[in-house]
């Protein structure tokens, strides 16, 4: 029997003390090399047996493997400048120190296929992605090259579709584009 109304989780689960400082924004991973890709396996590892113990329909990674939502998709993004940092106000709820665009944003390689990849092989239940839109992805970096949203959340859009479609070549999934002004999901 379909279930009518599948559960699944919303936004990231919390992650091990062990891995990094709980309930802290952009908290920096404990561990390194080696040991932080076991570190997260494990975290994700828990999490998913977390969901599955607690009877969600579709599960995720937790957001295990990643620092930051947005940021760790943002990383490998061609055009941001990590290192020149400026202060903006997200969403008109508090100030943050982010990276800037320097340059036409784009990504040249696929992110988070490995890590969904690794889920997939954890269980045969339907599992989600969460993936940050391009207006979350605005909000949270500065423009130093667009010069408008407009032109800004065009290329960003560009840059950003693609990331659903490598995952679904590479895993049965449904992708979440998470963003406050456009949310969408696309099940794959």
């Amino acid at each position: 029997m379909k279930t009518l109304l599948p559960t699944s989780t919303a936004g990231s689960l919390p992650k091990p003390s062990w891995l990094a400082q709980p309930e802290t924004l952009w908290s920096p991973w404990k561990l390194q090399g080696d040991e932080l890709i076991d570190g997260k396996r494990d975290a994700l590892r828990v999490s998913l047996q977390e969901q599955e113990l607690a009877g969600v329909d579709i599960v995720s990674d937790g957001e295990q493997t990643r620092q930051h939502f947005v940021t760790t998709f943002i990383e490998h993004l061609n055009g941001v400048d990590f290192e020149n940092r400026k202060t903006v106000t997200i969403r008109n709820r508090y100030d943050a120190s982010v990276p800037t665009v320097v340059g036409p944003v784009s990504r040249t390689k696929p992110v988070f296929v490995e890590d969904a990849k690794f889920l997939r092989q954890q269980t045969k239940q339907p599992i989600k992605w969460a993936l940050p839109g391009p207006m979350t992805m605005i909000d949270t970096l500065y423009d130093d090259h667009y010069g408008s949203r407009e032109n800004w959340l065009g290329n960003s859009q560009r840059s950003l579709i693609k990331k659903p479609k490598n995952l679904k070549r590479q895993v049965s999934i449904l992708s979440n584009l998470m963003s406050p002004h456009l949310m969408c999901s696309l099940m794959m």
